[in-house]
């Protein structure tokens, strides 16, 4: 589900900047960035937020920045290295008869010259650090609760929409019924001098074919997802129950269409479908 949330907070030794995004995904994968004084509080950090996110690509920015190097933080500089790298590259300077104007630069930007060490953050910055990762979750669940309230509002537009396609089939059941029944009956006609046709035989296929391709069934159920469908989003909107839902959902819409061997449903069949791709797509924004 989508969601942003930030805050800025500090104390003494740290000011902490803190920044919470996610966007749709199927399951939870979550990205988290610490400075490095709080590294080893990453797994406490990733627990606190897994249940409460839920699920979503969530991306967890906290930059901090220290207000004073006294507490053991070190900017190192290895004389050492720089002195062995400046030789190295001055007897290959002389070697390949290359000019050299600007070594030190050169010798600056090889690894390990410079190390800045980060000491291990105290207790108290840490609680800092979780506060105001909490502000920002607030933030950033307020954000979603809002984007909540505007899906559950689109979802019934798309369902209200599957039912009025819904009513079009229960007034096009009869034609359908009577289309089959002239097919039938404009065959019978178009061969009865060619073949001998029992009318009580020919009665009774009528009916088969009829009960064959009947969906009242499929009408029922179908209403009845669409009644639990709106119940559910009503008391308990688990994205995963819902997206349950409108498979067995689909289930009935496919075979509305595969029985209806009519236009004028099989356009509704298709406007129905077209309708809960929608819904299937929005259920990766719900929880």
């Amino acid at each position: 589900m989508t969601g942003f949330g930030a805050s800025e907070m500090e104390n003494e030794n740290w000011r902490i900047r803190t920044e919470l995004k996610s966007l749709n995904n199927k399951f939870l994968e979550m990205n988290i960035r610490l400075p490095k004084s709080f590294k080893d509080k990453e797994i406490e950090l990733r627990q606190l937020l897994t249940f409460r996110v839920g699920r979503g690509s969530v991306s967890v920015s906290v930059v901090g920045e220290k207000k004073d190097n006294s507490n053991g933080d070190a900017l190192n500089i290895n004389l050492a290295l720089a002195k062995s790298y400046k030789e190295k590259l001055e007897h290959m300077a002389r070697e390949l008869q290359i000019d050299t104007p600007d070594l030190w630069s050169a010798v600056m930007t090889l690894p390990d010259v410079i190390k800045y060490e980060e000491s291990e953050g105290l207790e108290e910055d840490w609680q800092l650090v979780r506060e105001s990762v909490e502000v920002a979750f607030q933030q950033f669940d307020q954000f979603r609760l809002q984007e909540g309230k505007t899906i559950g509002l689109y979802l019934k537009e798309c369902i209200q929409k599957i039912r009025l396609s819904l009513e079009t089939v229960e007034k096009e059941e009869l034609a359908r019924r009577e289309n089959i029944k002239g097919r039938l009956m404009q065959s019978l006609s178009d061969n009865k001098e060619d073949v001998k046709v029992d009318i009580n035989r020919f009665e009774q296929e009528i009916i088969y074919y009829l009960e064959k391709y009947d969906i009242a069934e499929e009408k029922s159920r179908l209403g009845h997802h669409l009644d639990f469908f709106l119940e559910c989003l009503e008391k308990e909107a688990n994205g995963k129950k819902l997206s349950f839902i409108s498979q067995e959902m689909g289930r009935e819409i496919n075979t509305l269409g595969s029985k209806a061997y009519f236009f004028p449903i099989q356009q509704a069949v298709v406007f129905m479908k077209e309708e809960l791709e929608k819904i299937k797509e929005q259920l990766l924004n719900v929880l």
